[in-house]
């Protein structure tokens, strides 16, 4: 009987990690213009995929990562980002980040050995920096070798960062492995690759975006067990000072996917609904541009080049995740099924 089980087990991952999709990966060419969504999957399920969205078309292609390179792409699929012709794809839970040609998904290397990866910036060509939820260093990485070359201790785990000049600034998300309270912005010099200050914001600051005047804007959720209220903050990234903080009226909000716009001049971001709103505004908006309605919002992307906004809705956490792609003014244009869990944008 124990056999069976184990035998069924097995069978049922594998059926978790191919999908359905039946591609043959010679044929597989990715066209510039649209957009990859990375799908967690569920966690030690190693489920996790990679999905490609070509609005021209409205033709989405998924499961693509295993169709291509023959294996899975892993255990929590994080984030992404691209440098030149490499898709970096930061898998958290096995501690990987891999590299894929941006035109054929084939596979072109691999960093391991990392704890629990979150997001990857670009410092050059030759260095990156990696954050990690599980460790209180930031890795610092070769992205053309794939091979780790040093760290920064920061005393803190890591989230989302974004870079400034010389700088890059450094979202203190969760309380793991620390006694100070998650409420800070690290500032991490790139030039000496070392810790040299931080900015209090409110508690869990989950995403940041830099404006089309230089200045830096956080979102915090005020906390898993709804510390305080949720704060949404404007800084100057030079002089380390605080322009605004904006407080949100419900303490049970839980306010998070922060981005900007091609023009970044337009704040978007997900409290239940889709909000945005002007980076010269002075308060915060009342109403929603897309109204959650009955669906399980859980991630937004702002295409660059047409402005149209992607939101995903990931159903019971269990089945595939379905992606709305809405016009700027929020009138939904399609919607097609990605993979378990799409919670990552990136627009080639």
């Amino acid at each position: 009987m124990i056999k069976k089980l184990i035998f069924l087990l097995i069978i049922v991952q594998l059926i978790s990690c191919t999908g359905k999709e039946d591609i043959d990966p010679d044929t597989i060419q990715i066209e510039e213009g649209g957009v990859f969504i990375l799908n967690e999957g569920n966690f030690s399920a190693a489920n996790s995929s990679l999905s490609y969205y070509f609005p021209a078309t409205s033709e989405i292609n998924n499961n693509l990562f295993y169709q291509v390179n023959d294996v899975p792409l892993g255990d929590v699929a994080q984030s992404m980002t691209i440098n030149k012709n490499i898709v970096y794809l930061i898998i958290n839970n096995s501690g990987n980040v891999y590299g894929i040609n941006r035109e054929t998904l084939e596979f072109e290397g691999k960093i391991s050995g990392l704890i629990s990866p979150r997001e990857m910036v670009f410092i050059n060509d030759q260095k990156a920096y990696i954050s990690d939820l599980y460790s209180t260093a930031i890795t610092i990485v070769n992205p053309e070798n794939f091979e780790i070359t040093g760290n920064i201790e920061i005393g803190k785990s890591s989230e989302c960062m974004v870079k400034s000049g010389n700088r890059i600034l450094v979202a203190n998300w969760s309380a793991y492995n620390q006694t100070g309270i998650n409420n800070t912005i690290m500032v991490i010099d790139t030039e000496t690759d070392a810790l040299i200050d931080s900015i209090v914001v409110g508690i869990e600051p989950n995403s940041v975006v830099i404006d089309r005047d230089e200045l830096l804007w956080v979102m915090c959720s005020g906390g898993f067990m709804n510390d305080e209220l949720p704060t949404l903050w404007k800084i100057n990234p030079g002089t380390l000072e605080v322009e605004k903080a904006l407080t949100f009226t419900n303490i049970l909000q839980s306010p998070d996917n922060l981005c900007i716009n091609g023009t970044l001049d337009t704040l978007y971001f997900l409290n239940k609904g889709v909000f945005c709103m002007s980076v010269y505004d002075q308060e915060l908006p009342d109403d929603t541009i897309i109204s959650e309605d009955d669906n399980n919002y859980y991630a937004v992307g702002i295409d660059p080049v047409t402005n149209e906004i992607y939101v995903s809705d990931v159903l019971d956490y269990n089945q595939n995740g379905m992606v709305f792609r809405y016009s700027p003014t929020g009138n939904l244009i399609s919607s097609f099924e990605a993979g378990i869990i799409p919670g990552c944008f990136e627009f080639n």
